[in-house]
């Protein structure tokens, strides 16, 4: 099917065999948008849903398919390349090259369903940039809600990206100056991580630096987030008023693990926002598995492999638990870090039915949940009126099986259809388990 090519008079009429406009919990049979330059006018079922008229109307008809918003994913990591190399290995890759596998790893994003994307730790300048080359028309991505660079301590977890910094002061300066040059958001490392020199099971910034990030951040109007790989770091940034905790291990000093009632209670006390990234914690096994399929694991590969199966448990539990607390959880991937490519988010999705989730709750933790966490839900999330028409068309209906993700047929960015190639051209993007 040709792009819509009608005249900015022209509204843009979808109908679809059923519905998701993101706000019910019902499907709505034969349902239709109805939009005008990049707004919805109208949603709704079909019979209620028409143009003015008079009106010039492009019509476009996908009976037995699924009308629903583009997907919202609320953690990213354009940057990266999927294929298990560590965080660190991006420090010595220049920026230059590093755009534009941002460029590749957005069109994988926008091709596959989601419209929207908040990066949660690019190098420098780079997503910055690529939103600028966005902006002018140069290339296509998803709708970029943008940290920068993340907030480390020296050596700590991403110090690589560019923001180390020692202290309130440089805290304070640092939130400010991502925010002079286009920071939409501000994301700290509260712990250590996968980041050969840090240590992810101790806390890094202390409760008053984080206190100094999260009021200079909120005093200009903006969010906040934290990579959080142990209740230390979890506790630390509760106290220090963090909008999302990002990861929520419960791990110990010693390596345990060990579930807080108490502190999920917190979380959901303070409406801190939990993304819990539970795919990337299998992607790892995953391609640990297929390289066992073809030869014998070392001994340390075989260690690793057990590790990340029983922290991956661990997290699964804690959030099956977390879940039945009524914490408020939302889809956010983690990819491309470390084996987890882009173009893979319905994988997070499918997780959340694992723990607990309804199908159509998941559906809603990636659209509208997901755009509440950002502030973008007055703009993105859902289909109603004044809204930005980002649809998507899938074969299938998500609210019974949210596998039906994978199969998405068309893709509206401002409600502009986007031209995704071949069906060949887009499978190269998905990642299969072993």
């Amino acid at each position: 099917m040709p792009a819509n090519t009608a005249s900015p008079d022209t509204f843009l009429l979808i109908k679809a065999g059923r519905l998701i406009d993101g706000v019910s919990d019902k499907v709505i049979p034969n349902g239709a948008v109805l939009a005008k330059d990049n707004k919805i006018v109208a949603a709704g079922p079909a019979s209620s849903v028409q143009a003015p008229e008079g009106a010039s109307v492009e019509v476009l008809d996908y009976p037995g398919k699924t009308l629903m918003p583009g997907m919202v994913d609320c953690h990213t990591h354009h940057n990266g390349f999927g294929d298990g190399r560590p965080g660190d290995s991006l420090a010595d890759i220049p920026d230059e090259i590093l755009a534009l596998q941002s460029a590749r790893n957005a069109r994988a994003s926008l091709f596959t369903g989601v419209t929207t994307i908040r990066e949660n730790g690019p190098k420098a300048y780079t997503m910055l940039r690529l939103r600028d080359a966005v902006n002018a028309g140069i290339t296509q991505a998803p709708r970029t809600v943008l940290c920068g660079w993340p907030v480390s301590i020296i050596g700590g977890h991403m110090w690589f990206f560019g923001g180390q910094v020692t202290g309130e002061n440089e805290i304070r300066g640092m939130v400010r100056r991502l925010i002079k040059d286009g920071a939409d958001y501000i994301k700290v490392t509260a712990t250590g991580g996968t980041t050969a020199t840090s240590y992810p099971l101790l806390p890094s910034f202390n409760v008053d630096e984080l206190t100094a990030l999260t009021r200079t951040a909120h005093d200009l109007g903006k969010l906040t987030a934290a990579h959080c790989s142990s209740e230390t770091g979890i506790t630390n940034a509760l106290d220090a008023g963090i909008d999302m905790i990002i990861h929520c291990m419960f791990r110990q000093p010693d390596g345990t693990n060990r579930f807080s009632e108490k502190i999920a209670e917190r979380i959901a006390k303070q409406g801190a926002y939990v993304n819990p990234t539970l795919h990337v914690q299998r992607s790892t096994p995953w391609a640990l598995e297929e390289k066992k399929r073809d030869r014998s694991l070392t001994k340390q590969e075989q260690q690793k492999l057990d590790h990340m199966w029983q922290s991956y448990e661990w997290s699964m539990e804690d959030s099956r638990r977390m879940v039945g607390m009524g914490l408020k959880i939302i889809t956010g991937s983690d990819s491309s870090w470390t084996d987890y490519k882009l173009g893979n988010a319905v994988y997070e999705v499918e997780q959340l039915v694992d723990i607990g989730f309804t199908n159509m709750n998941a559906v809603k933790s990636v659209t509208l949940d997901a755009a509440r966490a950002l502030n973008m839900d007055k703009l993105v999330g859902s289909l109603e009126p004044g809204k930005e028409a980002d649809m998507i068309i899938v074969d299938g209906d998500p609210s019974k099986d949210v596998k039906t993700l994978w199969n998405v047929n068309e893709v509206f960015l401002a409600g502009k259809r986007v031209e995704r190639g071949s069906d060949g051209s887009r499978a190269v993007f998905h990642q299969s388990p072993p």
